[in-house]
């Protein structure tokens, strides 16, 4: 076996320890908040709570849930969970977190966001990711900083697949409280979509995604089937699970020798249970429930899953989010009259789909992020004239969520989360865009989803709160906040005022997610609709007393109408939800986190964290100092890595070994990103060979070698930014360097320059780039420039210079998701550059006489070929077949013809190998026509893999 498997195996392990409750985290997620942020400790025996400023009150009740998760997650799996640092983030709005090794410790991202849910965000967030904690100790907990961090992380995700790591999470975040994904009736909607449609699809599909339906992930198919383990195993089984493993810690596909061990068939025999499991309960279920099938407004036949979001009726025009892998999100107008559809205006990045449309206006909230730290990122405001077209960005750097016109005035009203995590009804003014009102509400709260009344002086919204939700209502005038519903665990969504009377809301009082209004003089309900999986984001037209809303499918979310006349009967003893949690609670003494009395006092010792002590952190013995980024060049070798847990400081010693050249090289990297540049500074000894001519030989040559030291630092200064569609990047880098030569194994060769002093690289960059759609190979706009200047000022002898640009753009392809390439590249230099290339080459350069290159030209034309979502056993799942034609153009400025040096064709096959969500690789078949008479060979084959995550 050679290195680059070994090393294939370990990274596609260390990728799928990586976990997130809302959103993937990055694989060794490296970015920092900003640099003026003042943190703050509290230290226990079990665990570090690091956290921001802004949050020091609340930050006890953070230790005290801390402790009360880390206890109760440990149970299942009977240990004691070593000390782990526990880190909030209140600067960055999107809903994320996690836990990982190398270097071990958690991250939470406080802010919760605008997503519906049945409880407060953090709770439940530090209880997830407590299980992951106790996971990770289980199984690995003897495999320690400072050396082998990376190794139990590799050991991890080579025996714990996805669906169980991240399903047991899910299903310990339901049990542990009141609330949790598993209550959603909307988390297993799509699963159950499908398989009472037919669409059976594989496990394979489920577990590794794709690209042209829609299939939940990992956390939703993991959740059931952890769920039926813990249904049918003695309680505890998780201990028994991880300590089987780890008998037999190399054994190829561990936990499937486990589960027939314990079930009597492997995970897919797990999945295939579990669904014919709940395919009774669902038929049980629902066997008297008798949906209603509505008409699809605006129904086309969409080629891949499409959904229609948000509807709202104006005049005759019904409003609404679109959402499909073709193409980004945007604002579409339908004509109910014409049958005509347009589009409005793009979205840009948002946390959860939202806009609102009066008779003037459009306007939508949208991520922003901060131009250097991606740990703090904003929620704007943009407002759209409908008449002119003019768009403009109300507020800046906010954290403003869901934001709604007042019937009256020209005021909006928004959520607002500020940095202590405290939740606001703020009202800002259209005609200068101040704020004119904050409202705070209570401690530990939040509000989501505001809607005014028809008088504009009240506001209904949702309440969250640790021990449920609720329906308030909010006067403007007083500053009363008053609940119009009990407290529960119900999923509110999108409420809004029928009368001064009666309200409506999505809800599940009867276990499927629908359209309900809610009496407030009597508490009564009753059901506007009856959907098959479930019907969300209700708007009430006023003049043709018309609910439009959206009914999901297998395919996506539909436009329904119904009349707000038509009502159900409802059965309040019914309820059609599979709850697939609840045998589990019954075999598991669990208890309510929240339940258990809060003690605070414990943690009320909070000091700075500060020090050299949070600067050095090694943890793990490593092939590869830079985490197995690339395989290019790849040396086997040994390093000691340390990267402190606020990602600021970097350190990598290590020795590789080149095997092209038989010499070894020691080496030592620090890299520093606390403030607005990123420095680095890396020192190198390395043996390097040479070749020289004998005098008055030419044909002949010497050998000959020696070592070097070699010492470059840069500072780069990376910015990057959204507006709207587009995503924008720019940058400057400054590089130098010393080199000093020694131990040359000749002392007979001559012009031997034993120094180079302090050469300087400058570097340049703007891109301008449009989102991508899942399905896009390109964008499909996008303007891409780079400069970099190289010259050694500081030499007398080793003078040179050289200038080099490279430009691309991206320019839409005939069909949707087709696109063109087109990259201009050109050079010029003298002295010791005079004879490097520091531009893209032609393919096939190597195969043809030499020339001097100045300048070089790829026309690149790539489209996806087909979507097979194709399983070779557990092997590899293939999701996307592409398919590609190239012209490369090289030195233009001395040729009058436009036929190219080389052209050419290409398949690619997108795939997931060993049942692994990440890295998805890619496998590319390239065949390369060298158009010269002087080449040695006019065909040229290759073959590469390569990966992402």
């Amino acid at each position: 076996m050679n290195h680059k498997h070994i090393i294939i195996s370990l990274l596609t392990a260390i990728t799928l320890t990586i976990s997130s409750k809302k959103s993937f985290a990055q694989f060794f997620e490296d970015s920092q908040a900003p640099s003026s942020q003042k943190w703050l400790k509290i230290e226990t025996a079990n665990f570090q709570l690091i956290f921001p400023a802004e949050m020091k009150d609340k930050a006890p009740t953070l230790a005290d849930q801390l402790s009360r998760s880390l206890r109760a997650t440990s149970r299942n799996y009977k240990i004691k969970p070593r000390k782990i640092p526990f880190i909030i983030h209140n600067t960055n709005l999107q809903t994320n977190g996690f836990v990982q090794l190398s270097p071990r410790k958690s991250e939470l991202y406080s802010t919760a966001g605008a997503e519906p849910d049945n409880q407060t965000w953090l709770p439940n967030l530090i209880l997830h990711e407590s299980r992951h904690v106790n996971q990770f100790d289980k199984l690995t907990g003897k495999l320690r900083a400072p050396f082998f961090e990376q190794l139990a992380l590799a050991y991890y995700g080579l025996t714990v697949p996805s669906w169980y790591f991240e399903g047991d999470a899910t299903l310990t975040e339901t049990l542990y409280s009141e609330g949790g994904r598993g209550r959603l009736p909307a988390f297993e909607m799509p699963i159950k979509a499908n398989f009472q449609t037919n669409r059976n699809y594989s496990f394979n599909k489920y577990l590794l995604g794709s690209y042209k339906d829609i299939v939940p992930s990992y956390y939703t198919i993991g959740y059931l089937m952890t769920s039926t383990l813990k249904s049918e195993l003695p309680p505890n089984y998780e201990a028994d699970l991880f300590s089987e493993l780890n008998r037999k810690p190399l054994f190829p596909y561990n936990i499937n020798r486990v589960l027939k061990k314990k079930i009597g068939g492997n995970s897919a025999y797990l999945y295939r249970k579990t669904i014919a499991n709940l395919d009774t309960i669902w038929k049980t279920k629902t066997a008297n429930y008798h949906y209603k099938k509505y008409t699809e407004i605006d129904k086309k036949n969409n080629r891949y899953y499409n959904s229609n979001l948000l509807p709202k009726y104006k005049n005759g025009t019904i409003y609404f989010i679109r959402e499909n892998p073709q193409k980004t999100n945007a604002i579409y107008t339908f004509d109910t009259s014409t049958k005509a559809e347009n589009m409005l205006v793009k979205t840009g990045i948002q946390l959860t789909a939202h806009f609102d449309v009066n008779s003037h206006y459009i306007m939508w909230d949208e991520l922003h992020k901060d131009p250097r730290f991606n740990k703090r990122t904003y929620s704007i405001i943009n407002i759209m004239n409908l008449q002119t077209g003019k768009i403009k960005q109300i507020t800046k750097q906010s954290r403003y969520y869901s934001p709604v016109f007042s019937p009256l005035e020209e005021v909006i009203a928004c959520v607002e989360v500020d940095l202590s995590n405290d939740s606001y009804l703020t009202l800002i003014s259209l005609k200068n865009n101040t704020v004119v009102k904050r409202i705070k509400i209570s401690d530990a709260e939040q509000l989501q989803h505001p809607a005014f009344n028809a008088q504009g002086d009240k506001v209904i919204a949702i309440r969250l709160s640790q021990t449920g939700t609720a329906i308030c209502e909010i006067d403007l005038k007083s500053d009363k906040i008053t609940n119009l519903t009990a407290w529960g665990s119900q999923q509110f969504e999108r409420p809004q005022y029928l009368s001064s009377t009666k309200i409506m809301a999505k809800a599940k009082f009867n276990g499927i997610d629908n359209i309900y209004t809610i009496d407030l003089l009597t508490g009564n309900k009753e059901l506007l609709t009856k959907a098959q999986f479930g019907a969300f984001n209700p708007f009430y037209d006023k003049e043709t007393k018309q609910l439009f809303f959206n009914d999901y499918q297998f395919d996506g979310y539909k436009i329904g109408q119904t009349s707000i006349d038509t009502s159900f009967a409802i059965a309040p003893e019914t309820d059609y939800f599979s709850h697939y949690y609840a045998t589990a609670l019954t075999k598991d003494s669990v208890k309510n986190i929240a339940s258990i009395s809060v003690d605070t006092s414990q943690y009320s010792q909070i000091v700075p964290y500060n020090g050299l002590g949070r600067t050095f952190n090694f943890h793990s013995l490593s092939l590869s100092s830079s985490n197995f980024e690339s395989f290019d060049n790849f040396k086997p070798g040994v390093f000691w890595l340390s990267n402190n847990i606020l990602n600021t400081t970097q350190i990598a010693l290590g020795y590789e070994y080149d095997t092209d050249i038989r010499k070894g090289i020691y080496s030592a990297e620090l890299t520093y990103n606390k403030y607005f540049p990123k420095f680095s500074l890396r020192y190198e000894n390395r043996g390097q060979i040479a070749a020289a001519s004998i005098p008055n030989k030419p044909d002949s040559s010497i050998r000959f070698d020696w070592r070097e030291h070699y010492i470059s630092s840069q500072i780069a200064i990376p910015i990057s930014f959204y507006r709207r569609d587009y995503i924008y990047s720019t940058g400057f880098n400054l590089a130098t360097a010393y080199l000093k030569r020694y131990d040359l194994s000749r002392t007979d060769v001559k012009n031997f320059n034993d120094e180079t002093a302090f050469p300087l690289t400058y570097q340049l960059y703007l891109n301008r780039n449009a989102r991508m759609a899942r399905m896009d190979l390109y964008p499909r706009w996008g303007q891409n420039m780079s400069v970099t200047y190289r010259h050694t000022p500081f030499e007398n002898h080793a003078k040179g210079d050289i200038l080099s640009a490279r430009t691309i753009f991206y320019l839409p392809g005939f069909r949707s998701n087709h696109g063109f390439q087109i990259r201009l590249s050109a050079q010029t230099g003298s002295g010791i550059y005079q004879y490097i290339n520091d531009i893209p080459l032609v393919s096939g350069f190597s195969y043809y006489k030499y020339e001097k290159v100045k300048n070089t030209v790829l026309v690149n034309y790539r489209f996806p070929i087909a979507y097979p979502d194709l399983g070779l056993g557990s092997l590899a799942y293939i999701k996307r077949v592409k398919g590609g034609m190239f012209a490369d153009y090289q030195n233009i400025h001395k040729h009058t013809d436009v036929s190219p040096k080389s052209f050419g064709a290409y398949v690619s096959l997108d795939f997931n190998a060993f049942r692994y969500p990440l890295p998805d690789f890619e496998f590319i078949i390239k065949g390369t026509y060298i158009n010269d008479n002087t080449t040695t060979q006019r065909i040229v084959p290759t073959f590469s893999l390569s990966y992402s995550y």
